[in-house]
């Protein structure tokens, strides 16, 4: 039998070190991500267990990092790949 660890909710906005991005986390499982003047660049869900972090964007990105003693670290971005269907050529 396994234990199922709970999402844990926080809130607080973090901040880079050169001022130009923000991240809002909401105590709602929400996150927004602000870029300098731009409101709402990224926005999406996220979801803590432990010191885990997966921020989940609503354009389908997932980032991954850890939230450990307030501190917030993210690690790349990871894209969906998206498939089109190609038409044949009509000859």
């Amino acid at each position: 039998m396994s234990a199922i660890v709970p999402h844990i909710p926080v809130a607080g906005v973090w901040t880079s070190p050169d001022g130009h991005v923000s991240l809002e986390l909401r105590a709602d499982g929400r996150f927004i991500e602000t870029r300098d003047d731009f409101a709402d660049v990224f926005t999406g869900v996220y979801v803590l267990v432990g010191e885990t972090l997966k921020l989940f964007e609503d354009q389908g990105a997932v980032i991954c990092g850890t939230l450990s003693n307030g501190r917030l670290s993210l690690g790349t971005v990871e894209r969906p790949a998206f498939h089109t269907e190609v038409e044949a050529p009509i000859l």
